[in-house]
């Protein structure tokens, strides 16, 4: 039981690294850009070179990681991602940060990217589904305090030290992931010599593999609304509806709670339902909830209305997309390395895609936001509707 604990704990401060390293330094971009010596425009173009480094460097070191074991990659991966952190700290140039970025994702994917691989080569599929749905639970804290933990650094001492704060936290993960995560001895591990044309084999085996392949897409469009609320859920709180801002981080941090309670429903009381059902129940509900919220914003039924849909739509988030990694992983044990790439390569793609529309089309209220939400949670419950298909098929047969 102890063990379990320690390696949750470990899982889920490892999978805090990526959004500490996206947010916590955004509050200090403007003054980052003066020292630097750049636009501001520049600077924000290294938070697009992280999210590239993160989806490449998942696509290209999960399928390594089924071949060559996951701890160690893990580790080199949290050493990386360390010092890479440490030395941006210390970057005089803009071309200096974004190549300290860069690195910096390479290793953040390493050490994220067979995290779920990991949990599923200790645990049977409903053990697996307890500790993920707590690691997620862990993870979610992450974006809400970064930012908060960043203005803190910025005002008592400097923008160098967001990067130091973040380098010393890596540090002590990669000193406890090192001490206390050893290799599985699960049989779905296979060591093999590495080749080009064999990583290329096991993103085509998935990609053929529907069952999979509608697992991550469910999971992945249910993050689309997570994205589409991100992006545009400053204008409608704070301008649209005109909540002050230091009260917006209150706003969203209620669908933090939305989460982690609905993730520790999954791992308590749902544990030994099957995980693509519940996947199944998630994208309907996620799909009501986003219609209820079209009409809510349709008719400018007000902020109160709007917010209490909103937790209840990241709450069903939170029982689809711990679910659908969780079914995904079930499949092809021996290929999880590659399936846990791709899930998170489409999650941070398809959230991308999500993010962009809402930041280029032209917004007067809040139907333009819950709009993209349904829309994200419609492709989702297509996606599941097909795994039910192929559950009943399976039945049939």
């Amino acid at each position: 039981m102890q063990q379990r604990i320690t390696f949750t704990l470990i899982y889920g401060a490892i999978f805090m690294l990526a959004p500490f390293a996206i947010d916590m330094y955004l509050p200090a971009l403007p003054t980052i850009a003066t020292d630097l010596h750049t636009g501001i425009d520049q600077l924000e173009g290294s938070v697009a070179i992280l999210l590239f480094g993160y989806v490449i460097g998942q696509l290209i070191i999960g399928p390594i990681s089924d071949r060559l074991g996951r701890v160690n990659i893990m580790v080199w991966g949290l050493v990386t991602f360390t010092i890479a952190t440490l030395l941006a700290g210390f970057v005089v140039t803009i071309e200096q940060l974004y190549l300290a970025r860069l690195f910096q994702a390479f290793g953040g994917a390493a050490a994220t990217v067979v995290i779920f691989p990991m949990i599923r080569d200790r645990n049977n599929e409903q053990g697996a589904a307890k500790t993920i749905s707590y690691v997620m639970a862990i993870t979610v804290i992450a974006p809400l305090i970064a930012p908060i933990i960043g203005s803190f650094i910025l005002t008592k001492i400097n923008w160098s030290w967001i990067f130091f704060a973040l380098a010393i936290f890596a540090a002590l993960v990669t000193i406890c992931a090192k001490y206390w995560i050893k290799p599985a001895s699960s049989s779905s591990i296979r060591k093999s010599e590495f080749s080009f044309s064999a990583i290329t084999a096991s993103f085509g085996k998935i990609l053929r593999n529907k069952q999979i392949m509608f697992h991550i897409l469910a999971g992945s469009f249910a993050f689309a609304g997570l994205f589409a609320f991100v992006a545009g859920s400053p204008y409608v709180y704070i301008t649209y509806y005109g909540i002050a801002a230091e009260n917006y981080g209150y706003l969203v941090g209620l669908n933090a709670v939305a989460m982690i309670g609905v993730n520790l429903v999954n791992a308590k009381l749902l544990v030994a339902v099957n995980p693509t059902k519940k996947l199944i129940v998630g994208v309907v509900l996620m799909c009501i909830i986003g219609f209820i919220l079209v009409i809510i914003s349709a008719l400018n039924l007000g902020i109160y209305w709007l917010v209490a849909g909103i937790v209840a739509y990241i709450g069903a988030l939170g029982l689809t997309a711990t679910n659908a990694i969780v079914g995904a992983l079930s499949v092809l044990p021996e290929e999880n390395g590659t399936v846990s790439a791709l899930n998170g390569s489409l999650q941070f793609g398809i959230g991308a895609v999500s993010s962009l529309a809402i930041s280029i089309l032209s917004s007067t209220d809040a139907t333009l936001l819950t709009s993209a939400m349904f829309i994200s949670a419609i492709f989702a419950l297509i996606a599941g509707l097909q795994l039910r298909t192929k559950q009943k098929g399976a039945l049939n047969a």
